[in-house]
């Protein structure tokens, strides 16, 4: 559908993402000239009169939830159905919000107890002016909750759900078995078939317990079983699953997740009004997945090297700094060696304590780790350039070939290891692995040639004297490049298990 013009008005540009209603674009408003996003319902598209009263259904309901304007709510611009070569499907104009979804930043584990506390409230000002407006959500959940870049709720979908039922009629939300809504997150009420507005409080209330918890409310294996949970089991407390979490988030999500829509707080506004009470006592750390939840998700949420990494760095700065100072590579055994020394001892020694601090504060952990992956890769390099400089004379001049081969071998594994993410693809992993191999081949061509040892795999690689200083940096390139292998691919893993999990919803 790319470069397709809808309605003679909006072209479309690319795609933002898929679902089970269909499909949503970035596309070019060329009357106003403006981005805008198009949400095409490709489940209403197809002919004959039962598709053609579903398409004149959705935009009768669809214009009444245009008709919302609140700041928590995307707004709607124009409606339309994208022509025969499309199926007829309807199609919803939408304002272009930019940021993620709220369920990208659940897979990160990246939401405090003061996020969830503003963002539910935020999200039930919106129920609250939706519900006066006689209009339901029915589907709450992480992937329609948006934040902005500012950090605000945008509520995606209000009464999509419901107007793109193919099988609702005016007196019955459904007929034939069809359920609108996700059951994980679906009120009791609503699985019988007879929502009411409480029912997005009961969704609201699962969303919650997820933020705060890192998991669902209910486990089950499909969607039989979730709504035979949500049926039938009382939900445990999040203290239960989370210990530490204060009491009183506690009593307001099992008061949302109540089995009688009586005993649910009776209006969205009341809600919001209790977790903004919420949001001023709440903490700022972020929340994980805990134990409880799967071997998977605690492989996610379990830091790589733990404590002992930290101390393995510090004590290899020491001994390499005491190998430096006790050869002089000045030549001259002046005081000046034992400060230099002293001072890469007292730097390393202040990076462990800063990474002790920044461990217990985790915003501004995510802060200096932005930074810190470009940072010691260039440390590490700089360390490495400084010997060269300092040590390589005329001398080395037949032997550039060496200089450069272990100099851009070690370099390149640097450079990779600093652009190394969760998307980082297999193809540049593969590069990784083999320029971990050939700076281990030249480790150990070095240590051969250091020893006296008559074994060489190539001396065309070895690192060029004095080993003290320019074999430490390639080691630490090797277990930096490790770490960081190991780290990105358990965050890669949790994101594909986070978007199957979000399939099933």
């Amino acid at each position: 559908m790319r470069d397709q013009l809808l309605g003679n008005r909006y072209r479309l540009v690319r795609q933002l993402g898929e679902g089970g209603m269909g499909e949503v674009w970035e596309a070019q408003d060329e009357t106003l000239d403006r981005h805008v996003a198009v949400k095409v319902i490709s489940l209403l598209a197809g002919g004959g009169s039962r598709g053609s009263e579903a398409r004149a259904r959705f935009l009768r309901e669809a214009r009444i939830t245009a008709r919302l304007q609140h700041p928590h709510i995307v707004t709607v611009h124009d409606l339309g159905e994208s022509g025969p070569e499309n199926g007829n499907a309807p199609f919803l104009v939408m304002e272009l919000v930019r940021g993620e979804g709220l369920d990208a930043k659940l897979a990160r584990g990246e939401v405090s107890l003061e996020e969830a506390a503003r963002w539910g409230a935020q999200v039930c000002e919106a129920l609250a002016e939706a519900h006066a407006a006689g209009v339901m959500h029915r589907d709450i959940k992480p992937s329609n909750i948006f934040i902005t870049h500012a950090g605000t709720v945008k509520v995606l979908d209000f009464g999509v759900a419901r107007a793109a039922d193919p099988y609702a009629t005016a007196d019955r939300l459904t007929q034939t078995g069809f359920i609108v809504g996700t059951p994980p997150y679906m009120a009791p009420e609503q699985a019988r078939g007879y929502p009411e507005p409480g029912s997005d409080l009961y969704a609201l209330g699962c969303l919650l317990f997820e933020l705060i918890t890192g998991r669902l409310p209910f486990q089950a294996p499909d969607s039989v079983g979730y709504l035979t949970a949500h049926l039938s089991q009382e939900p445990p407390a999040p203290s239960a699953v989370r210990p530490g979490i204060p009491g009183a988030w506690d009593g307001l999500v099992r008061r949302l997740m109540n089995k009688d829509p009586a005993e649910r707080y009776e209006t969205a506004a009341d809600v919001s009004r209790a977790l903004r009470q919420l949001d001023r006592a709440a903490p700022t750390q972020p929340l994980t997945r805990q134990d409880e939840v799967s071997p998977s998700s605690t492989a996610r949420s379990t830091s790589v090297g733990g404590l002992w990494l930290p101390g393995a760095v510090w004590l290899l700065t020491v001994v390499a700094s005491a190998v430096l100072v006790s050869i002089n590579l000045d030549g001259e055994g002046d005081a000046r060696d034992a400060a230099s020394g002293a001072l890469v001892v007292t730097l390393v020694t202040a990076f462990l304590i800063g990474r002790f601090v920044l461990m217990a504060r985790p915003v501004w952990r995510a802060a200096v780790t932005k930074v810190s992956r470009f940072a010691l890769p260039l440390l590490l390099f700089g360390m490495y350039g400084t010997v060269i400089a300092l040590t390589v004379d005329g001398s080395y001049v037949g032997y550039w070939w060496r200089l450069g081969t272990s100099t851009v071998a070690l370099a390149s594994l640097l450079a990779l290891t600093a652009a190394l993410t969760a998307q980082t693809g297999l193809g540049a992993r593969r590069v990784g692995y083999a320029l971990v191999a050939l700076n281990a081949i030249a480790l150990f061509d070095t240590a051969a040639e250091a020893l006296d040892i008559p074994v060489s795999v190539t001396p065309y690689i070895a690192f060029v004297h004095p080993e003290p200083g320019t074999v430490p940096p390639a080691v630490l390139a090797i277990a930096m490049y490790c770490i960081r292998e190991i780290a990105t691919r358990r965050a890669a893993d949790g994101q594909r298990l986070s978007h199957a999990e979000a399939s099933l919803r």
